[in-house]
């Protein structure tokens, strides 16, 4: 996909199913692979400096990648995730960068959840995007 410019993959952690040659593939085509450990090190606001501003984005967020506080309604659940307001920040920085022309929200087990605590927080995420894009005047 020649559009593409750039991937940023943000909160990996645990056991995935990359093999170390297909991470390896992606960092040669030009990925920003970045851990949770990074992350939780440097700051969502360090992150995001190294997104480049002024483009079209397309957000996807893995359910695995955030905080099993958080999001529980996973295959594999992994502490050391994104919390919160680290996720909440990634949504409004984004949306402040260029226009985000969607997200989506992958991975959840609704049967792994516990007292709807994913889809609790999956639907004030999704609420977290309309509203920042529309403040941001995204929504022509």
């Amino acid at each position: 996909m020649p559009w593409i410019k750039e991937i940023i993959q943000i909160g990996l952690r645990g056991i995935g199913s990359a093999r170390e040659a297909e991470v390896e593939d992606a960092r040669a085509y030009g990925a920003d692979l970045i851990s949770a450990y990074e992350m939780h090190d440097i700051g969502m606001d360090a992150v995001l400096d190294r997104i480049p501003n002024g483009r079209p984005y397309y957000l996807t967020i893995d359910a695995d990648g955030i905080d099993p506080t958080i999001m529980p309604a996973v295959m594999s659940q992994t502490p050391g995730g994104l919390d919160w307001m680290q996720t909440r920040r990634l949504i409004h920085g984004l949306v402040n960068k260029g226009r985000v022309v969607g997200m989506d929200l992958v991975e959840i087990a609704p049967s792994h959840d516990v007292g709807s605590t994913t889809i609790v927080h999956a639907e004030r995420l999704i609420c977290n995007f309309i509203g920042a894009s529309i403040r941001a005047g995204h929504c022509d």
